[in-house]
Parts: structure tokens; sequence; C-alpha cells
């Protein structure tokens, strides 16, 4: 039972992580006569058909994970096909056991394999920030490794490796919270950059209760300065001489007045980086392309277009 229970675990964990090697790790040890006593239903990894497909998929994630910028659109094919395939083989690990048990193996070797898809697609997006081929195919030589560790450990001491599986998947379900805000964050700034060239946003892109402020609003996330949690959207509006900071909480909306004596703005490639500034006080926030025209309206009129850093004054 320990033994099932380690492979169901080690299996879905690093199938989140890379689906085609773990199926050709896996397959290739039943091949070998590596792995022996497993579920009949787990040899047809050890198909040549399956093997070979596995390893040209596999090749195929080995460069489409070296290359900048490409790796997200990778990860984002693969949301669907991760968790499905983890699926699938917890099934195939749980074949000893009854068939309703090996529901339930599929059911959560699914949501673990989402888990960890989810955390190698969020620590991607950050890294991709620094578009460093160097860097990436660091951390994606030391994913392979880990799949093939995880996997060896899980198949030959599973006294160790569920406790440990278990520790890891604990932490995958902490940081899950931070690392959805960040993917989230980072999909508005690259859909935000690539609407910039069709259009801008305006007032009617607002949800109603930012409306219902009659000012003029700009859709950003909390960058620093203050207790708010970090790439929360917010949004920052202005009427007239009064400035308010409006977000959702839970099931209901609130805001907040703001003193502004001056503010700044940075121009980047997807952000811009708004500076509200009260006094030696401020508070910053990042800004999406697609918002950078209203973003222009609410501070100041000067354009920012090639500006590295513009300030205005308010009031």
């Amino acid at each position: 039972m320990l033994e099932t229970l380690s492979s169901i675990l080690g299996m879905s964990f690093v199938s989140g992580i890379n689906l085609y090697a773990a199926v050709l790790t896996v397959g290739l040890g039943i091949r070998l006569g590596w792995l022996t006593g497993l579920p009949h239903e787990m040899q047809v990894l050890a198909n040549p058909i399956v093997l070979i497909l596995a390893g040209a998929m596999y090749l195929a994630e080995f460069v489409a994970d070296k290359v900048p910028f490409f790796t997200p659109i990778w990860d984002g094919i693969h949301t669907f096909i991760r968790p499905l395939g983890a699926a699938i083989l917890a099934m195939q690990a749980a074949g000893k056991l009854s068939p309703t048990a090996q529901v339930l193996a599929a059911l959560a070797g699914g949501s673990i394999a989402l888990g960890t898809h989810s955390t190698k697609a969020a620590a991607r997006l950050i890294a991709h920030a620094s578009p460093d081929p160097a860097s990436h195919s660091a951390m994606s030589v030391a994913e392979d490794f880990s799949v093939v560790a995880l996997l060896a450990l899980a198949f030959t001491h599973p006294e160790i490796a569920v406790p440990v599986i278990g520790a890891l998947i604990v932490g995958v379900l902490a940081l899950l919270p931070v690392l959805l805000r960040v993917l989230r964050f980072t999909f508005r700034g690259v859909s935000g950059w690539v609407a910039s060239w069709v259009g801008e946003a305006s007032q009617n892109d607002l949800p109603a209760w930012v409306r219902e402020l009659h000012g003029d609003a700009i859709r950003c996330y909390f960058r620093s300065g203050g207790r708010m949690r970090r790439l929360k959207e917010v949004y920052v509006v202005r009427n007239g001489g009064m400035w308010w900071l409006a977000e959702k909480k839970l099931l209901k909306s609130a805001s907040e007045p703001l003193k502004v004596t001056s503010t700044a703005v940075t121009a980047g490639l997807l952000y811009d980086v708004m500076v509200l500034r009260n006094g030696n006080a401020e508070q910053s926030f990042y800004v999406t392309k697609d918002w950078s025209g209203q973003c222009q309206k609410v501070v100041g009129e000067q354009d920012l277009v090639g500006v590295a850093r513009a300030t205005y004054t308010t009031g």
C-alpha cells in the first residue's frame, strides 16, 4: 500500500513539471527491468511506440524550455495536458486497488499535477522578467533532474518519498495563492501590451462600482508603500483635486481617500510604474501598457513615449 501511494504521489507531482520526462523515465525503467512489481496497467508505458512518442515530445519540451518568452506559451498549452496525463498515470498506478480507489487516485493525481504545473508556470514567468537564456536553461535542466530524482525516490524508497512529496505538496498549496496572483499579473501585462497596439483602455472598461466614484480612474497593481498585498489589482481614481484608492474585498468594494502632492511615472516595456507622493511618503503601482493613455490623463498631459522618467505636479 505504501509503494502504491508513493508511486501515485511521485508520478502525479512530477507530471505537473514535465509529463513527458515522467512517462519516459518510468517507461524506460520498466523496459530495462529496473522497475518491477508494478500494476499490469503500467506496462503500456514500456511499449516502444509510447517510448518513442514520449521521447520526441520530451525533446520538443527540452528545446521549448530554453527559449525565453516561448516557455509561457508552452506551459499555457500544457495546462490541460499535464493534469490529464497525471490523472491517467495515477489511475494506472492504482491498478491493484478497487475501482473506487482508482477514480480517487485519478482525481488526486490531476489536482496535484495542476498545483505543481501552476507553480512551475508562475516561477518561469517571474524568471522571464529577465530574458537570460542561460538562467532559463539552468532552470529547465534542474527541473528534469528533479523529475528523475523524485521518481527514483518514489519507486525505491517509498517510506522516504511519501513524507518528502507530502511536504512538497503542502509547500505548493501554501504558495499557490501568491503564484496565481503572479500569473494573473503577468498575463495582464502581456495582454495589455498586445492590446495597446490596437487601442487604449477607457473608462468604459472599468467595473460599474469604479465608475460610480465619478472620476478618472486607472486600473493598476499595487507595488509598494503600504500594507496591501503586492500585485493586488486596485483602481486609482482622481476627481478634481481628490484622489481615491478603490479595491474589491471579497464580495464588496471599498475605497479610501489618498493625499497626493505630486506624482511620477516611469515608462517600461510591459508596465509603467506610477508613484503617488504625499510629502516624503509614497505609494507605487504597476500600470499595464493599455492603460498608459489613461494614466497620462490622470497624472498629467506630457507624452511618455520614449521618456525614461517623467514627473508631474498635481494641484
